[in-house]
């Protein structure tokens, strides 16, 4: 058995082959950002700050993520919960399609990757019928080798779950694999299960970070 020194020093570690690229959706590849969108309609940055925390940060739409509730039993539960911001829940539940807009520079990046032969991934925390609207209406779902997505799993990030199963459902070496999200507590715990994790932001230059890890693109 090799010594525990050698294993952390070995070049054999530093120099692993990334062949699996696995992407978070929402603001990764397709915006979400529903304050922001909502300021079209209510010009009130405090308001909508406290609608965006109640409604999409809430356990209600955790479990839409996991597919445990229809879009129109969240709705319910959130005017019973919220009679006074009724108006602005059904604006939201009504136009919502609007808000997932592409985000042009990281599916470039992503259709270079699958070009120069690494294997495309999604995980990611999405609704039926949201998950549906995008699939259908933009063109680099089909060029992906695999999925998982928190609805079907019946599991949403960061619970190990969902990750686990995209693993064994690809036979995915986890390090071999890098994963992009834009929340910090999924990416940890992507880090937790050996897997190679870029916390993403708006200011994060992803090309330069995939090209620190070895990656062609």
């Amino acid at each position: 058995m090799l010594p525990l020194f050698f294993k952390i020093l070995s070049p054999f570690r530093l120099t692993i082959l990334i062949r699996n690229i696995i992407f978070d959706v929402g603001n990764v590849l397709l915006n979400f950002k529903p304050g922001q969108f909502l300021m079209r309609f209510v010009n009130d940055e405090i308001r909508i700050k406290k609608f965006a925390n109640n409604v999409v940060k809430s356990e209600t739409w955790r479990n839409l993520d996991r597919g445990t509730i229809t879009l129109q039993e969240a709705q319910d539960e959130y005017i019973e919960r919220y009679p006074e911001e009724r108006k602005l829940i059904l604006l939201f539940f009504s136009q919502w399609q609007e808000m997932l807009t592409p985000i042009k520079h990281n599916i470039q990046i992503l259709q270079e990757l699958k070009s120069n032969d690494y294997k495309i991934y999604l995980l990611s925390n999405y609704i039926k019928e949201a998950f549906d609207y995008v699939q259908e209406r933009n063109d680099f779902f089909s060029i992906v080798d695999g999925k998982a997505i928190s609805y079907k799993i019946k599991s949403a990030k960061p619970e190990a779950k969902i990750y686990q199963s995209l693993l064994e459902k690809y036979n995915l070496d986890p390090e071999q694999c890098v994963f992009i999200d834009d929340v910090e507590a999924n990416v940890t715990q992507a880090r937790s299960m050996n897997i190679v994790a870029i916390h993403y932001s708006k200011d994060t230059d992803l090309r330069s970070e995939l090209r620190k890890l070895n990656v062609n693109i």
